[in-house]
């Protein structure tokens, strides 16, 4: 039997998100092979080539493309890292994987867009909430006859403080952004209310109007620890609907699904649920697998080997970075803003 292909994988950043919630993957991913790990604390770099078995250690980019040439590049860090080195990789012909955003601007986000064109290669941006297990069944029973066609959402999310509100829209609302183009496609129109100007907590509530005709709506806060972070999601289609918890479990609520007839009893229908499966016990407790980490890195890696089409891409992270302005347009004016 020949073994399994492997694409060759280079790692830009070893700071805390990526040696927590990243590189830990690698090693449940045998199409993922680590071979350099670029950080300009040398230090750190070491740390994370030694604990997950990189060979090379970088501080310089195009030092790490020139001598290495790996296949595929992930990047993760700050957004102007995202968008130089990124460009830096997609300038060398080298698909990149970047964490969110991609920029801390639409027009910088675009500019990675046109590098990829430029160099006939392709990028994706980590919005793992599109790889999390329960999300992918709700987004496939969504897309079904017995759904009836997605026609509204609603979510809502608590996160960790933030001192203002751009800067959690760009660093945690935007997973919540992203998540709603995956359920509902391009956005046509926004509108925001926000919270006063210098409140401890920073509060939005975000209405949407798509190009397909569904409406949705975003409430988020800033109120909750980093540990208690909150989620929900609710799909609202033609006779069925869908709660989707901490994007870990779906429960499906219609009146076409039901385990008795109980006559006699006027009901409205039966749920059932979908549970992410805890196969992976011990190290999915640290949501690696739940959460999308995982399904993110390992799409990524099989899109390096051709073996599947890349998700979640540069232009995605462009339509999450133009949505974010236009929500702080309309924050600012208060008026609706078409995109």
């Amino acid at each position: 039997m020949s073994p399994q292909p492997s694409a060759r994988i280079a790692f830009v950043g070893a700071g805390n998100h990526s040696t927590e919630s990243l590189y830990p993957n690698i090693a449940h991913i045998p199409e993922f092979d680590l071979v350099a790990v670029c950080d300009l604390d040398a230090t750190r770099a070491e740390r994370a080539a030694h604990l997950y078995g990189a060979p090379a250690v970088f501080s310089d980019v195009d030092a790490m493309l020139a001598e290495v040439k790996p296949a595929g590049v992930c990047i993760c860090g700050m957004p102007d890292m995202h968008h130089a080195a990124g460009l830096q990789v997609l300038r060398a012909g080298v698909p990149l994987f970047t964490e969110k955003p991609p920029a801390f601007t639409a027009a910088e986000a675009a500019e990675l867009v046109a590098a990829a064109d430029a160099s006939g290669v392709w990028g994706m941006v980590a919005f793992m909430k599109r790889f999390a297990p329960a999300n992918v069944v709700a987004k496939e029973h969504m897309l079904s006859e017995a759904f009836g066609g997605l026609n509204s959402f609603a979510m809502i999310h608590g996160s960790g403080p933030y001192t203002d509100i751009h800067r959690m829209l760009q660093f945690n609302a935007i997973h919540m952004l992203d998540l709603a183009r995956f359920f509902a496609g391009d956005v046509a129109e926004v509108f925001c209310h926000r919270s006063p100007e210098g409140s401890a907590v920073q509060a939005l509530s975000i209405s949407f109007r798509f190009l397909n005709g569904v409406v949705g709506q975003l409430n988020m806060n800033s109120s909750v620890t980093w540990r208690d972070c909150f989620e929900q999601v609710y799909l609202s289609g033609n006779g069925a609907a869908m709660l989707i918890d901490s994007s870990r479990e779906v429960q499906l609520m219609t009146a076409k699904s039901r385990f008795a007839e109980a006559p006699g009893v006027d009901v409205a229908g039966w749920g059932s649920r979908y549970y992410v499966s805890g196969n992976l016990s011990g190290w999915t407790a640290g949501g690696h697998y739940t959460r999308g980490y995982h399904g993110e890195l390992a799409h990524f890696a099989r899109a390096v080997l051709g073996q599947v089409e890349p998700v979640a891409t540069l232009v995605d992270g462009l339509r999450a970075m133009e949505l974010i302005e236009g929500i702080m347009q309309s924050a600012q004016t208060g008026q609706a803003v078409s995109l």
